[in-house]
C-alpha cells in the first residue's frame, strides 16, 4: 500500500516537478548517462589496444615479459572499470523515448531517464484530473452554500450534492493514479540504484577505505562554528560580569581561547573554500577586541581612579587648610573617594598622557594568554588587600589637584564600550546554523547576502582554488 500523503497539496497550483512528486530532468539524466556510456566505450577501446599491443612475438626478453605482465594488469583494471561505467550508463539511459517499452508490467526494469520521463507524464495526467475534480467539487459546494432554500432535501440541492460527490470520487481516482505513478517512480529508481550498486560491489575494483578523518575539513568547519558560538556567549557574559572579581577575568580568558580556535578553524575553511575571508576578518576583529578591552579597560579604570584621587587630593588639601591633622585628613579623603591610596598613587604617577599610549599594544595584548591568567591571579590576590593611607604618597601628588583624568576616563570608557559591543554584535549576527535544529532566530547569518557579492565573499587561495564569492552567488 502506498504511503504517499496528499493532505496538504493545493491541486490548483501543484506541478509535476514539485519536490513531493517527480522532480528532475530526464533529458539531463540521459545526457549524463550518454557521457558515462561513452566513457565506458572509450575504456573498452583503450583496453583492447593495450591487449593487442602485447599479443604476439617480440616480448620474450625479461623486460618484455615484465612490460607484458604490467600491461595485462592494466588491461584487467580497465576491464573492471569498463564494467562499472557501462552498468552506470545503462542504468541511467542515454535517450528518452516517449513511452517505455512495457508500461505498467510488474517487474520490468527501465533505465532511469525513460522511467522518470514516463513517471512525470503520468503525474501530469493525474494532476490535471485532480485539479479539474477539485475545482468542480469546490464550485458545487459553493452553489450548495449559496442556495436560497434552507431545505436540504430541495431537488436542486440534492442534485448539486450528487454532482459534488461525483467530483470528490474523481479526485480520489486521480489521487490513486498519482500514487501509482509515484510508486512506479520509486520502484524504477530502486532498480537503477541497485544496478549501479551491484556493479560497484561486484566489479572487483578496490575502492579506497573511508576513515573518520577523511572528512576533516567538515570537522574543522563544525569546530569553528561552535567555537564562534561559544565565544559569543562567553564574550557577552564577560562583558556583563566584568565587574565581578575573578569571574570576569576567567570568562574573558575562556572567551579569548574560543575566539582564537574559531579564527584558526575559519582560516582553514577559507583556504579550502568552505568559508570566506570575510568570516576570518570578523574573527580577527573579535580577537583584537580582547586586546582593546584589556588596554582600554585598564585605561578606563586607571583614569577613573586617578580622577577620583585628584578629587580626594583637593579634599585633603582643603581639610589641611582648615587645620585638620594630616592623618585624619588623609583618612577622610580616602574614605570619601572610595579608592585605596596605593591605586591612586600608581595611576597619578603615570600622568594623564601616560595612559592612552598603551593602545599601541592592542595586537600584542590580544593574544597574550599569560597576561590574562596574570589578571586572574591578581584579581584573586587583591581580594581583601589593603593599601597604605593617602598621606604616604602625598609629596608626589601636590601638583595634580587640577587633574585632567576625568576627560581621559570618559574617552577610555566610550572606546572600551565600542571596542567590545561592535565586534561582539558583528560576530553574533554572522553566525549561521550548521544543523537543522539550531535556531535561525538566534543565528541570523546576516552577512549571507553580501557573501554572494564579489569580492566580499572571496575565499580560497589565489591561483589555486580562488573564488571571488561563495558558491551559488
Amino acid at each position: 500500500m502506498s504511503a504517499h500523503d496528499f493532505s496538504g497539496v493545493d491541486w490548483q497550483t501543484a506541478r509535476y516537478d514539485d519536490k513531493e512528486f517527480t522532480p528532475g530532468d530526464p533529458y539531463e539524466v540521459a545526457r549524463l548517462g550518454k557521457r558515462i556510456s561513452d566513457t565506458a566505450r572509450l575504456i573498452e577501446e583503450q583496453a583492447g589496444r593495450l591487449a593487442n599491443l602485447v599479443d604476439g612475438n617480440g616480448w620474450d626478453s625479461d623486460a618484455g615479459k615484465a612490460f607484458a605482465t604490467r600491461t595485462g594488469d592494466t588491461v584487467k583494471l580497465l576491464g573492471q572499470s569498463h564494467q562499472r561505467y557501462a552498468a552506470a550508463g545503462a542504468a541511467l539511459g542515454s535517450s528518452v523515448p516517449y513511452e517505455p517499452v512495457a508500461d505498467g508490467v510488474h517487474g520490468v526494469r527501465e533505465n532511469w531517464a525513460t522511467a522518470l520521463n514516463h513517471a512525470q507524464n503520468r503525474v501530469r495526467s493525474a494532476l490535471r484530473k485532480a485539479a479539474a475534480a477539485d475545482a468542480d467539487s469546490g464550485n458545487y459546494q459553493k452553489q450548495i452554500d449559496q442556495h436560497p432554500s434552507a431545505d436540504d432535501n430541495h431537488p436542486d440541492k440534492q442534485k448539486l450534492k450528487r454532482q459534488k460527490e461525483a467530483s470528490d470520487g474523481d479526485l480520489d481516482a486521480a489521487k490513486r493514479e498519482l500514487r501509482a505513478a509515484l510508486d512506479y517512480r520509486d520502484t524504477q529508481a530502486g532498480y537503477a540504484a541497485k544496478a549501479i550498486r551491484d556493479a560497484v560491489d561486484g566489479d572487483g575494483l578496490k575502492d579506497p577505505r573511508h576513515h573518520w578523518w577523511d572528512g576533516w575539513k567538515d570537522w574543522v568547519a563544525t569546530i569553528g562554528h561552535w567555537a564562534g558560538a561559544i565565544a559569543g556567549v562567553l564574550c557577552l557574559l564577560a562583558l556583563c560580569l566584568s565587574w565581578v572579581p575573578v569571574l570576569g577575568e576567567v570568562l574573558g580568558a575562556l572567551a579569548l581561547i574560543a575566539s582564537v580556535v574559531a579564527l584558526v578553524c575559519d582560516t582553514v575553511s577559507a583556504l579550502d573554500g568552505k568559508g570566506t575571508w570575510l568570516d576570518v576578518a570578523i574573527d580577527v576583529v573579535g580577537v583584537l577586541s580582547f586586546g582593546a578591552g584589556r588596554v582600554l579597560g585598564t585605561t578606563f579604570k586607571e583614569a577613573a581612579t586617578a580622577a577620583r584621587g585628584s578629587s580626594a587630593l583637593r579634599e585633603f588639601l582643603n581639610l589641611r587648610g582648615l587645620g585638620v591633622g594630616e592623618k585624619l585628613a588623609g583618612e577622610i579623603a580616602q574614605a570619601n573617594s572610595g579608592v585605596r591610596a596605593g591605586k591612586i598613587a600608581e595611576a597619578l604617577a603615570k600622568g594623564p598622557d601616560g595612559v592612552l599610549p598603551r593602545m599601541k599594544s592592542i595586537v600584542k595584548e590580544s593574544v597574550n594568554f599569560k597576561a590574562y591568567f596574570g589578571d586572574i591571579r591578581t584579581a584573586v590576590a587583591e581580594r581583601g588587600a589593603e593599601d597604605p593611607v593617602l598621606t604616604e604618597d602625598l609629596p608626589s601628588w601636590r601638583g595634580l589637584s587640577g587633574s585632567v583624568f576625568k576627560g581621559k576616563a570618559w574617552a577610555a570608557g566610550g572606546l572600551y564600550a565600542a571596542s567590545q559591543v561592535l565586534p561582539l554584535g558583528t560576530g553574533i549576527v554572522n553566525l549561521a546554523p550548521s544543523a537543522g535544529w539550531e535556531p535561525a532566530s538566534v543565528e541570523r547569518n546576516q552577512f549571507d547576502g553580501v557573501k554572494h557579492i564579489a569580492p566580499v565573499g572571496a575565499n580560497g587561495i589565489p591561483f589555486y582554488n580562488w573564488n571571488w564569492k561563495v558558491a551559488g552567488g
